[in-house]
């Protein structure tokens, strides 16, 4: 698992500061880093008597870019430098290649390079592009080479929204630590691999000078339900029951899903309104209209519509029965008029085990119902409207910190481009999902796995967390022809 820092500025600060590090130095050690990074590229994709462009800002962005041409000086390079650097250690790097003779002009930008360098702006930037800059960055986009951002493209501001025209990386090398605006659902479009670099000092050293409750998720820290006792039956690995409503298609794939990802048994509840008749059902699925006795986590709002008044009772003498709900709420179900007084039931429970996976639309819903709940709560109608949630990471950090306050038993899974999980007081971001999840149906896949975690004893945060990660993991392809994935093919890949 890696960090993911909020405040990638004041924790560079800190560094320098309690380490005694002269600003010069961090931006050799960069220089550096960049220059073994593009060197290694050079050789694997095979390219002879490379060409590079760089391209510079006035800042320590800019700074970093001059150091990187002395380094590559044997390389064919050009470098542009758009305005005279303001700071100075970038003006100090300037003078060196200036020197040099290093400098070129700007009518360069017409010529192809094999590697083109984004050394423009940094993780300061906040506005829009100038009128001439925006021209330059596009003129970059639309060279054929290869694009390398240095810490983070042009026009990716810290909160995770883009300025229009933003420059897109096919590599961004990011400085120290990774930073909370490289994986904001617009960033992922424009970042390309994200690969951190050191800057002469061990991540681990550079990032014991801040904190952060963000966290990166990679496999080793997601747990698959493997099968260890060679003397379990179905019984040992737990019972998922998905309730079927008005649209039983999306609760049969939750419930494929969940017997695919380790559920000993699961079962379709069918609800009043359902249309499972509709459906040839696989006979490895049970059907009933009562919860079964034995069950061990209930999946609610895949494809639901409504909840009735019988269902409701149905669900309420379940809870009342056991002493450990393990539920997955879920599309539909954030509908439901009296969802926030369901949640505070649940969170009654001293051993609740509960997951939400809302979309961004239904984040929004929910939140509108937070809203009326509790209306000091400090969340405005423009934090919470669909676009502001889609691109702000900042306000998602925000709403994970609130939720988990109001409802403590509770893991909240903000489906996106970039998943965000938020419990106890922590952010976990799976970001190895692709475009290929973009399918209706694709939800109902991850909260039948969630759910069947939950059945085999998993807490709500290793549920969330592993779901999500293998949920993402399997969309990933090696061709391109990820148009055609399915629910039915994503489930097939699972595990």
């Amino acid at each position: 698992m890696k960090n993911i820092f909020e405040d990638p500025e004041g924790l560079e600060h800190e560094v320098k500061k309690q380490l005694g590090i002269p600003d010069y130095l961090m931006m050799e050690n960069a220089a550096v880093e960049m220059a073994g990074f593009i060197r290694k590229l050079v050789v694997e994709k095979g390219i002879e008597n490379p060409s590079v462009l760089i391209v510079c800002g006035k800042g320590n962005n800019g700074g970093d870019g001059y150091a990187l041409a002395r380094h590559l000086a044997d390389f064919k390079l050009s470098l542009c430098s758009i305005d005279l650097p303001s700071s100075r250690e970038a003006l100090t790097q300037f003078n060196i290649c200036k020197k040099l003779a290093q400098i070129s002009e700007e009518s360069n930008l017409s010529k192809e390079a094999d590697i083109v360098v984004d050394c423009i702006y940094g993780i300061g930037f906040r506005d829009e592009f100038l009128p001439g800059v925006k021209k330059v960055v596009e003129s970059l986009n639309e060279m054929k080479g290869i694009k390398i951002a240095c810490d983070v493209p042009s026009g990716l501001r810290k909160d995770g929204t883009c300025a229009d025209g933003i420059f897109k990386a096919d590599y961004t090398l990011t400085m120290g630590t990774l930073k909370t605006a490289l994986f904001s659902d617009k960033a992922k479009t424009y970042c390309g691999k994200i690969i951190p670099l050191n800057l002469g000092i061990p991540s681990s050293d550079f990032e014991s000078f801040g904190e952060t409750k963000v966290h990166l998720v990679e496999e080793n820290d997601a747990s698959l339900p493997v099968r260890k006792n060679p003397g379990a039956h179905k019984g040992s690995y737990g019972h998922t029951v998905v309730f079927a409503g008005e649209k039983s298609g999306a609760a049969v794939l939750a419930a494929t899903a969940a017997l695919n990802f380790g559920s000993g048994l699961s079962t379709l509840l069918k609800t009043v309104n359902s249309n499972l008749i509709q459906f040839k059902i696989s006979p490895e699925l049970m059907i009933s209209q009562q919860i079964p006795k034995k069950s061990t986590s209930l999946v609610i709002g895949s494809g639901l519509g409504y909840l009735s008044e019988a269902d409701s009772n149905l669900l309420t003498n379940w809870f009342n029965g056991t002493r450990n709900p393990a539920v997955v709420l879920d599309a539909d179900i954030f509908n439901v008029e009296y969802f926030i007084s369901l949640l505070n039931f649940l969170n009654g429970f001293e051993s609740a085990r509960i997951v939400l996976t809302p979309h961004i639309a239904e984040l929004n819903r929910f939140l509108e119902k937070v809203q009326k709940a509790y209306p000091d709560v400090g969340l405005s109608n423009e934090e919470i409207s669909v676009q502001n949630l889609s691109e702000s990471i900042s306000t998602k950090i925000k709403i994970g910190k609130i939720l988990n306050v109001l409802f403590p038993k509770t893991t909240v899974v903000m489906k996106s481009a970039n998943t965000f999980i938020a419990t106890e007081g922590e952010i976990f971001v799976i970001a190895n999902g692709t475009e290929a999840l973009a399918k209706g149906g694709s939800g109902d896949v991850l909260a039948g796995m969630t759910g069947a975690l939950l059945a085999q004893g998993y807490s709500s945060k290793d549920a969330a967390v592993t779901a999500c990660y293998f949920h993402a993991k399997a969309s990933v392809s090696e061709d391109e022809e990820n148009y055609s994935l399915t629910p039915e093919k994503l489930i097939s890949r699972i595990g």
